[in-house]
């Protein structure tokens, strides 16, 4: 199935509260972390002030510092949806957060074309580099997602927080969502390869498996 990635508007900012609300109420509340959003208890009024500093109109100064996508898929159907934020002291950007239902094996093509498609974004904006976190102890899955992204960026795990930790780096901290992660997690980074520097098989070669019959 075929995946894109369109840009939340304001206007759709019920939608994506309702979808966040429909995956919250289906998973477990330890898998994510706490984001000091407000001191709101009602959850759609909580939820709308997090998602609407993404989806800020136009005639705001520095709209697009942070920006919400949906992806659909070929039916039309929203299957996730993603936070990133852009940084003004750095020709970076991160994924700040990311929804999705439980899909199983699905949600790795679904995952791969959303960083493509973001990345494509990024790159023509001058911004040449990302940083994603994730749980160490996803890490050997999450390498075999991200390897096709080897290939044209250099990659490293720029330091790892252990659980319920903040970091004491103002940067990092940021980069971690300014948030309290139930989880060991990693902070990795993604350097866009330049002409001339290396070889991309250094980065790992993704390899089609052969049933042997």
């Amino acid at each position: 199935m075929s995946y894109s990635l369109r840009p939340v508007t304001p206007d759709q900012l019920d939608n994506l509260v309702d979808f966040a609300k429909t995956i919250y109420a289906n998973t477990d509340p330890n898998k994510y972390p706490e984001f000091r959003i407000s001191g709101d208890i009602d959850d759609t009024v909580r939820l709308s002030k997090f998602f609407n500093a993404f989806i800020l109109p136009s005639k705001f100064n520095d709209y697009n510092i942070r920006q919400a996508y949906a992806v659909y898929d070929s039916n039309g159907v929203i299957q996730a949806a993603v936070g990133v934020r852009r940084w003004n002291n750095l020709p970076s950007w991160s994924v700040s957060w990311m929804l999705s239902p439980s899909i199983g094996v699905r949600f790795i093509p679904l995952f791969r074309q959303c960083m493509v498609e973001l990345c494509k974004i990024h790159e023509a904006a001058g911004m040449n580099e990302f940083y994603v976190t994730y749980p160490t102890s996803r890490e050997a899955a999450y390498s075999k997602i991200m390897l096709p992204f080897r290939e044209r960026y250099y990659s490293f795990v720029e330091c790892t927080l252990p659980a319920r930790q903040l970091s004491p780096y103002a940067l990092i901290h940021s980069l971690m969502g300014s948030a309290l992660h139930p989880h060991e997690m990693n902070l990795r980074r993604y350097i866009l390869r330049r002409e001339n520097t290396s070889a991309p098989s250094e980065g790992g070669t993704a390899i089609k498996r052969i049933n042997n019959k």
